[in-house]
């Protein structure tokens, strides 16, 4: 007569096959096991009077444990915001000194076409995501750079000079870095984590200045006064103090005797003035004849009056003169 098997076994066998089960469960936990670090960008130091551009390039770093295993799948996505500064127009803001701004962004490539964005902020963009089995051998042995180029647009006048700065530390308003593994029958796990950089920027003082020639045109002889004007141009940074200076020219002893000459040496003496009425003339500093103002970041336009007097009348010929404009701040 068979005999029936003794509960035993199979009470010991349920136990084995619950310890198993126990044990498949822990490993996502342990797999999951990425970090994540970013360099300061540092751009600078920042022409906002000239057109081009100013570029730099910073690096996010991913390194993942290598407990994740061959049969792992990963999926790393990393969003940008908008940055602590918040939004310039279009394009994300540097705050700088009594809330003076300046426009930059963030791009995933070094041709500044592809936003470094995501879901955070209202910026938008695209997100950066690593995935694939070349991916995963990468972030679990020496791990991953994503370099994250950062770039402001040229012409921004209205800029004080000064420092500019925003942070990315808010998480996930700034930054989110998830992490997804996978693993046969024990399924997908999530984490959600972040990381902290700084943009930065050095807007120093600055001037640019465009002098157009003066030219007195032709003339007979010299028994009366010959008037003519032109422009000098200058452009300096908003709020940035400078003086505009006249040289003496080549062949003047002083600031009284200008000439212009011809290619025999023949002269004929001129003037140049700050006023129309031609009673303040125009020098350097050092003589204290120069002119002074502040800068707004847009051109402004200031008039040379120049005046040949009369004067004994020297042979026909052209006769020039060159005279250094001199900007100081």
């Amino acid at each position: 007569m068979p005999m029936t098997p003794a509960p035993f076994p199979r009470a010991i066998l349920l136990f084995l096959i619950a310890g198993l089960l126990t044990l498949g469960l822990a490993a996502p936990a342990r797999a999951q096991s990425c970090t994540f670090s970013a360099s300061n960008i540092v751009l600078g130091p920042v022409d906002v009077l000239g057109s081009s551009p100013t570029t730099a390039t910073g690096n996010i770093a991913v390194n993942c444990s290598t407990f994740l295993g061959l049969l792992t799948s990963i999926t790393v996505t990393i969003e940008l915001g908008d940055g602590s500064a918040g939004l310039f127009g279009s394009l994300r803001r540097l705050g700088g000194p009594s809330g003076s701004s300046l426009a930059y962004d963030l791009y995933q490539n070094p041709t500044h076409t592809t936003i470094f964005g995501g879901s955070q902020g209202t910026h938008g963009g695209q997100p950066v995501v690593l995935t694939g089995s070349s991916v995963l051998s990468l972030l679990t042995t020496t791990g991953m750079n994503v370099p994250v180029y950062a770039r402001i647009p040229g012409a921004q006048n209205a800029a004080v000079p000064g420092a500019y700065s925003a942070t990315f530390s808010r998480q996930p308003l700034d930054v989110r870095a998830t992490t997804e593994t996978c693993r046969p029958v024990l399924g997908c796990d999530t984490r959600v984590t972040g990381f902290t950089f700084a943009v930065q920027a050095q807007v120093r003082p600055n001037c640019r200045v465009v002098a157009d020639d003066l030219d007195f045109g032709q003339h007979g002889l010299l028994d009366r006064p010959v008037d003519a004007t032109s422009q000098v141009r200058v452009t300096c940074t908003a709020g940035t103090s400078y003086s505009l200076g006249l040289g003496h020219g080549l062949q003047a002893a002083g600031i009284g005797g200008r000439q212009m000459r011809d290619l025999a040496g023949h002269r004929v003496g001129y003037q140049l003035y700050r006023d129309a009425a031609r009673t303040q003339p125009w020098g350097l500093i050092a003589d204290g004849l120069a002119t002074t103002d502040a800068g707004t970041g847009v051109s402004r336009a200031v008039t040379v009056h120049g005046r040949v007097p009369p004067q004994p009348t020297p042979p026909p010929g052209a006769y020039s003169d060159t005279v250094v404009v001199t900007v100081t701040y």
